[in-house]
């Protein structure tokens, strides 16, 4: 079901005509109901530029039922939608996480106020709980207005007496009774000032319950406030980095394995009566028994906090932390190069291992791909062929796809790794992302007899194939996924791998010091998808960055040239040079043309046209001869030709020598006749 499923929605303080066809789009893909007029049918009220809309009051005052969300909350839910995340709970998340905050674009000023009614200190918190712009209790600003255009400012009093208020009615800046914070807050909305919170207007001796009770009419109708502090910058969730985005995952992981772990009450190994007759808690009881007769060495590159957190999970699951252990445990960024402290009897895993034996409730014996340490040294370079990169720069464009649960924390922490070797994570596919990377997992059409499946790195996937295997698969992820191989296919031709490529490519320096390491991305291995092209179009370098400041790689040419090639470059070159001194040489004579006709005028007084001087043409030249004996030569000369037709979606750089034989034009030969002969004889 998608997450928009029976909700509809109402578009209000929207300016732009395409803005709006925009959102409408987005609210239908997600499975929502888009409506121009609000009525009863609407939930969600979309807000604009501006929320000074006779909607918007309306809601307000007479709908409590209704959500009011910015045009930015749209189009991040659009975003993590694509992107492949669980958003069953959308409509409790648009209430929760996504409702616009009463106090957004809004600078609050606050004077004096009587503590009976509400201390300043609270109604700072109140303010910035309500996503306030800024606040300021200790000083007003008369420049306030100008400097904060599209903004309302506005300034919190219980009196029209002293020198702060006077100085904000001066410049316009309405006082408002500090009753309108609390009932923001309690409606969860923006609520009119004017007249009903309007200091000047409340007449004297009012009741603190009675101001502003005409604002709203659905008081008795209202939940209960929001009581989490929103981000006054941030009200609605932007887009995140690759480390904020996924840095809950790994948190919610870990407080999961702590939480399970045994109390003082309860006892490590329970009764085993009360075991066999609840099924649920002898499943908790063998979760938490995963890594019992189970020993760990922690590496003492771990950082002390990440030391102890390891060690109390594992000695919460019935493992022991000691010296000689089965498992060495060392950190997933750090290089096996080097490493002389680990005894070869021991197992040698990252905290990767400890995570996914978590996660899939079992030990994984033996452990995959993943758990094992995959980066063998991090001075090196990664140097991709010029053909597969978007952009100027030199640096590998990825983005992913199908990837959820611990495989997608872990392939996170993967590319943060490698992106100081020149890789770059996007979290969401466009037209300048050069790679996508996909879980084999979430491709059910691929058998298991497929080579993708049967390589070393075909452990990669084995454990979510398995569970996915059992039902719990999401249709959403699916869809998401889908939708980027669409547009792979049709709008942006790039390849399409599974993370086994980035493993082989960590792996390449160990393999081969004195030799160039090279992994190919049309690799049957790894490779999904691929546009036309070359094996070295699809090549990408490891060199040591040391030796980073050589000659870039090869722009999709062969990595070694033959001997006919080199031929026809030389002649290329010396074609080149020849073509130069011709139009050096011609610029000379037109210059000392123009000299001698200069000369001329001045001793004639000649003011006339001069006619043009033809430039000498020689019979015959070293250029001419090697370009004849171009023309010359025969398009078998030049080996096989690829005549694959050109993508519009990726255009690869062709590397070639001299001129092709189809462009190369010959002169009209004359025939020779009867009068010619006689001429010729004569």
């Amino acid at each position: 079901m998608k997450p928009f499923q029976g909700i509809t929605f109402c578009p209000t303080g929207l300016n732009d005509e395409y803005c709006s066809r925009s959102i409408a789009k987005k609210i239908v893909k997600l499975g929502g109901l888009f409506l121009k007029d609000l009525t009863r049918q609407v939930s969600v009220l979309v807000i604009g530029k501006t929320r000074d809309t006779n909607k918007y009051k309306f809601a307000v005052r007479h709908r409590p039922d209704m959500t009011f969300v910015s045009l930015e909350a749209v189009e991040t839910i659009y975003e993590r939608w694509l992107a492949g995340e669980d958003l069953s709970a959308a409509p409790e998340l648009l209430r929760s996480r996504y409702s616009l905050p009463p106090l957004s674009d809004t600078y609050v000023f606050i004077g004096r106020v009587d503590p009976q009614i509400c201390p300043v200190d609270r109604l700072e918190k109140l303010c910035r709980l309500q996503g306030c712009y800024d606040c300021n209790s200790a000083q007003f600003a008369r420049n306030c207005i100008s400097r904060n255009q599209g903004r309302l400012v506005v300034f919190i009093s219980d009196t029209l007496h002293g020198s702060r208020v006077k100085a904000a009615a001066e410049v316009g800046v309405p006082i408002i009774h500090p009753k309108w914070i609390l009932d923001c807050h309690k409606r969860n909305a923006t609520l009119e000032y004017d007249p009903y919170y309007m200091l000047e207007k409340i007449e004297p001796r009012t009741p603190l319950e009675r101001i502003g009770t005409d604002s709203c009419e659905c008081w008795k109708s209202l939940a209960d406030p929001p009581t989490v502090l929103r981000d006054s910058k941030s009200p609605t969730e932007p887009k995140m980095s690759l480390k904020s985005k996924f840095k809950p995952q790994g948190e919610k992981l870990w407080q999961k394995a702590m939480s399970v772990g045994p109390t003082k009450e309860t006892p490590l190994i329970p009764d085993s009566s009360k075991t066999a007759a609840n099924p649920a808690v002898e499943q908790l009881s063998s979760f938490q028994r995963i890594f019992e007769d189970i020993s760990f060495e922690i590496d003492p590159m771990f950082a002390e906090p990440h030391a102890h957190i390891l060690q109390k999970v594992i000695e919460q699951h019935a493992g022991a932390v000691q010296k000689p252990a089965k498992y060495h445990l060392i950190p997933s960024n750090t290089p096996i190069k080097g490493l002389s402290s680990v005894n070869e009897k021991q197992i040698l895993v990252t905290e990767f291992f400890v995570e996914r034996c978590l996660h899939y409730k079992k030990l994984i014996d033996p452990p995959d791909s993943w758990c094992t340490p995959f980066l063998h040294d991090k001075d090196v370079q990664l140097r991709p062929a010029t053909c597969l990169l978007h952009d100027r720069s030199n640096v590998l464009s990825v983005a992913i796809t199908g990837f959820r649960g611990v495989e997608l924390l872990h392939l996170t922490k993967l590319l943060q790794t490698i992106e100081p070797m020149g890789l770059k994570f996007t979290e969401f596919l466009s037209k300048s992302t050069d790679l996508l990377l996909i879980n084999l997992s979430s491709l059910p059409s691929i058998p298991a007899s497929h080579p993708l499946w049967k390589n070393k790195y075909g452990d990669l996937f084995q454990l979510q194939a398995e569970t996915e295997g059992n039902g719990t698969s999401n249709q959403i992820f699916r869809n998401s996924m889908k939708r980027k191989i669409e547009f792979v296919k049709q709008r942006h031709s790039i390849p399409v791998v599974t993370p086994a490529f980035l493993m082989d490519l960590l792996s390449q320096p160990s393999k081969s010091v004195r030799r160039k390491s090279i992994v190919y991305l049309n690799n049957i291995n790894w490779c999904i998808i691929c546009p036309r092209g070359t094996k070295e179009n699809f090549a990408i370098e490891v060199v040591s960055k040391r030796t980073a400041h050589a000659a870039p790689f090869s722009n999709g040419a062969p990595l070694t040239s033959s001997v006919k090639e080199s031929r026809f470059e030389v002649l290329d070159k010396v074609n080149q040079v020849r073509i130069e001194n011709t139009k050096s040489c011609f610029k000379l004579q037109s210059a000392s043309s123009k000299r001698e006709l200069s000369e001329n005028e001045e001793d004639k007084g000649i003011s006339a046209k001069r006619t043009h001087i033809a430039a000498e043409e020689r019979s015959s030249s070293w250029g001419n001869l090697m370009s004849e004996e171009v023309n010359n030569v025969t398009s078998a000369d030049f080996g096989q030709v690829d005549h694959t037709p050109e993508s519009d979606n990726l255009r690869y750089t062709q590397v070639t020598y001299g001129t092709s034989a189809q462009e190369t034009r010959q002169g009209k030969v004359r025939k020779l006749t009867r009068k010619h002969m006689r001429e010729l004889g004569s």
